[in-house]
């Protein structure tokens, strides 16, 4: 029995390494790309890739056929591993977009692809609190600078109330209201 805990703890303790191991590699080749995002289409494709990591690794039909087949267990090991694989797309995600936003600013073009301009704010959505945090003042600045609207603004700022709070905020009459609430809830 005692060898079992010692396998299994060999096992988290290398699967922990390899997932940091993997995070590091990602920030290193990741500084060669975003210095290489030297023009729009560059920056777009980009962009583009990142929404679709976030919104592919999530699929409620995969979650549902992985809970159905685990009799609804959200402790099951599939499970897990299906939540352990969004946790590290998000990660990754997040440093790619953090890269982005210190090299680039917030993306001020136009463009025809409807998943570019969201991306940096969908990928926010997914984040913890504190990572939120560090991607405010760019998303602060677009929203000042006319390039996030006070609806989407709104939402977000909501989003981190909930990730701090675990409730969302109670919507005042406009959401200019709401953004000047939640503000100061959130002392931003």
């Amino acid at each position: 029995m005692k060898y079992i805990y010692i396998i299994g703890f060999v096992l988290i303790i290398s699967c922990s390494k390899q997932n940091n191991n993997q995070i590091k590699s990602h920030s290193i080749n990741l500084d060669s790309l975003i210095t290489s995002l030297n023009t729009q289409e560059k920056k777009e494709k980009f962009l583009v890739n990142l929404f679709q990591q976030d919104q592919n690794v999530r699929n409620s039909d995969r979650e549902n056929e992985i809970l159905k087949r685990n009799n609804y267990n959200v402790d099951s090991s599939e499970y897990q591993d299906y939540r352990r694989r969004i946790k590290e797309v998000d990660s990754l995600n997040y440093l790619s977009i953090l890269k982005y936003l210190k090299e680039y600013g917030y993306p001020v073009f136009k463009s025809k692809n409807p998943k570019v301009i969201p991306a940096i704010r969908t990928v926010c959505l997914h984040q913890s609190f504190n990572k939120q945090l560090e991607l405010f003042p760019y998303l602060y600045k677009a929203y000042n600078d006319g390039f996030i609207n006070s609806e989407e603004f709104s939402f977000l700022l909501n989003r981190m109330h909930i990730m701090k709070y675990g409730e969302s905020y109670p919507h005042a009459i406009s959401y200019e209201e709401n953004i000047e609430q939640l503000l100061e809830k959130l002392q931003l």
